[in-house]
């Protein structure tokens, strides 16, 4: 899957979690993920900046447009975002 498609966001909180995040809370549609370890996401992938929290929308499906967002705010590319999807 090398381009950006819609998706359920259960693939997109799976794919954060595999990276360390967790959910702290959820309002109305809003699902607010937290980094919780950020020696973790260091192992996986070097020093980067990520955002420490970030907001998924539980929508069926999420937009490409918001995907991409939260690709860049967790500071991944579409190849290793695609890969934590799979």
């Amino acid at each position: 899957m090398s381009r950006l498609v819609p998706l359920n966001y259960d693939k997109v909180i799976k794919a954060l979690t595999k990276l360390g995040y967790i959910a702290i809370h959820q309002k109305g549609s809003h699902i607010v993920m937290q980094l919780a370890d950020k020696r973790k996401y260091t192992s996986i992938f070097g020093e980067r900046n990520p955002e420490s929290m970030i907001v998924v929308p539980a929508h069926m499906p999420i937009g490409k447009g918001m995907v991409r967002t939260i690709m860049r705010e967790a500071d991944l590319s579409m190849y290793e975002f695609n890969s934590l999807v799979n």
